[in-house]
């Protein structure tokens, strides 16, 4: 599924769309309907219709000169509104071993800002690490 965003298990490599696995019509419909509510890491890693082991995350390609693939293990995001700034914990396949941060926005369900760089004060920077670290048992930011 190059080019946009779908389900992808760890264990099979099977792929699904947003719609098969979670009802949601894309992952800016996901965010918005079900992660932004308590930004419940749970709801990130989803049981594989196929083998049926819960290694099932979302994926993406990187739009650099040569696309990278990476899988999503953390979402975290400042709510205003139908405007969502957010933080991607991914670890790209098989380049990197350690995680990489992403740094996206939607606004409302379109998919459009997950393009596109978002931009933080100070003051939200120390919010979405905040946040990030309650979400993922963390003591502190790396």
């Amino acid at each position: 599924m190059p080019g946009g965003w779908w389900w992808e298990c760890e264990k099979c490599s099977k792929t699904f769309d947003f719609q098969h696995v979670c009802d949601s019509e894309n992952i800016a419909s996901f965010i918005q309907d079900k992660l932004r509510k308590n930004w419940n890491q749970d709801l990130l890693i989803q049981k594989c219709p196929k083998c049926r082991s819960r290694t099932l995350r979302i994926a993406y390609e990187f739009p650099r000169e040569k696309r990278e693939h990476f899988r999503v293990y953390h979402i975290v995001g400042i709510v205003d509104g139908e405007f969502i700034p957010m933080m991607f914990e991914t670890k790209g396949r098989p380049k990197y071993k350690d995680s990489l941060f992403d740094f996206k926005y939607i606004v409302g369900r379109s998919p459009f800002g997950l393009n596109k760089a978002a931009v933080f004060s100070k003051e939200d920077l120390k919010e979405l690490f905040k946040l990030y670290c309650k979400k993922t048992g963390m003591q502190s930011f790396p």
